[in-house]
């Protein structure tokens, strides 16, 4: 073989050679965008699939929350509610002893003052034994937060009163209570347990007015 054609031989298989890389080449560059476009759709769906378990948390979250703010306000109401039973539990009980004390406070009453010092000594420790169980009963009734409603000299509320007749008296306030028919008790200190039966005045002065001046007519 001449040098010739083996020049020629070596430079065609190096055409070749330059050929397949430049087929390679090409092929790369073609395969390149593809896997990149994969790659870049590949990443959007797994940040749309994280973006959507967030939300569901999130979701999950607020849920979770929710409910724990209701059972929460649920354990305080029932709370509350335990509460104000246990106070009022006594309300029937109660309110079925307020005659009682009332027919003890007639039996002393119904003996003038100037005839007890004339009384036996029979009658004198009657009325003591009487007063001592009102004391007792008193005491009880306190102590299951019930207590008297202060009324005489106080201006009429509805809330704690009951009215069952009107008196001239100019010289106190219209609605002034003067008289108190039946005694009026609160239990736990804010539900009336029975209004007080009252006799007020009418006539006088609205309440925080002062008392019309007189006028001498006379001349």
């Amino acid at each position: 073989m001449t040098k010739h054609h083996k020049r020629t031989e070596e430079a065609s298989e190096e055409k070749q050679d330059l050929d397949e890389l430049q087929q390679q080449e090409d092929i790369q560059q073609q395969e390149t965008p593809v896997q990149a476009d994969t790659t870049a759709e590949t990443e959007a769906a797994l940040n749309d699939k994280i973006n959507q378990m967030q939300a569901e948390i999130d979701k999950f979250k607020d849920l979770y929350l929710r409910s724990q703010a209701e059972m929460e306000n649920l354990r305080r109401r029932t709370q509350q509610e335990l509460e104000k039973r246990s106070k009022f539990a006594v309300s029937s009980f109660a309110r079925d002893l307020l005659p009682v004390n009332d027919n003890l406070s007639r039996a002393m009453a119904s003996i003038p003052d100037s005839e007890k010092d004339n009384q036996s000594d029979l009658i004198k420790n009657l009325l003591i034994g009487l007063e001592l169980t009102q004391k007792d009963l008193n005491s009880a009734l306190e102590k299951n937060n019930v207590t008297a409603i202060e009324s005489l000299g106080r201006v009429f509320d509805p809330n704690l009163h009951k009215v069952v007749q009107e008196i001239d008296d100019p010289d106190k306030p219209a609605g002034t209570i003067v008289q108190e028919w039946q005694k009026g008790y609160m239990i736990g200190g804010e539900r009336v347990l029975r209004e007080a039966v009252v006799v007020v005045t009418r006539g006088g002065p609205q309440p925080g007015q002062e008392p019309a001046e007189h006028i001498d007519t006379v001349v």
